[in-house]
């Protein structure tokens, strides 16, 4: 982060005082903005969509941010909302499919004047998202005990699934800072779950 501009505690701080808040939270919005949209992006929401959910999430931190206690960084908690938002997308994927109408394959709605034919992506099946989970489980039990940056960066990566450079604009760390961390963690998480494969 330039040395002019404030730190997001701080930034943070002001907002729950109640100082400017528009100004302050465009400050946030600005230096956040690039990373949340990414997280949908990789997590393979197109474009205009992962637009909108970015929206949709920073509308939520914006209503909540006076709530934050603090109890975690600000962007840990930023990104746990749009996980949130992540998850309420993918059930709405999910209720659309269920609530689809049925079309014969060999009529083509859209000559008729009716609606076009959609296939929604149903997003993770049980299985994977239970597997998932469990990585996910063994990766933070194997991290405990590790440097506080080093457990965030491995989190961000491997739970977030943001790319080296987003991690290194939201931890206000250099790229280089991030590659040495993660590459230390993958050593250390070798030799931990003795060659298990990573989330």
């Amino acid at each position: 982060m330039p040395e002019d501009l404030e730190s997001i505690d701080t930034l943070v701080e002001r907002f729950q005082a109640g100082v400017d808040r528009g100004e302050i939270f465009a400050q946030i919005y600005s230096q956040y903005y690039f990373a949340v949209h990414r997280f949908f992006i990789r997590h393979g929401f197109p474009e205009e969509e992962s637009r909108e959910l970015t929206q949709d999430t920073f509308l939520r931190v914006f209503s909540a941010l006076e709530s934050f206690r603090g109890e975690s960084r600000f962007e840990t908690w930023l990104f746990s909302v749009a996980i949130r938002v992540r998850w309420n997308a993918l059930r709405a994927r999910h209720s659309e499919k269920r609530s689809g109408l049925e079309q014969s394959l060999d009529s083509d709605p859209a000559r008729e004047g009716g609606p076009t034919l959609e296939i929604v992506d149903p997003g993770p099946d049980p299985e994977s998202q239970a597997i998932r989970t469990k990585q996910i489980s063994a990766l933070r039990y194997a991290l405990q005990g590790f440097p506080e940056q080093m457990r965030r960066c491995c989190k961000l990566r491997y739970e977030d699934g943001l790319k080296y450079q987003e991690i290194a604009t939201v931890m206000n760390i250099s790229l280089a800072a991030v590659k040495a961390h993660l590459h230390q963690a993958r050593k250390r998480l070798q030799e931990k779950l003795g060659g298990a494969e990573e989330p």
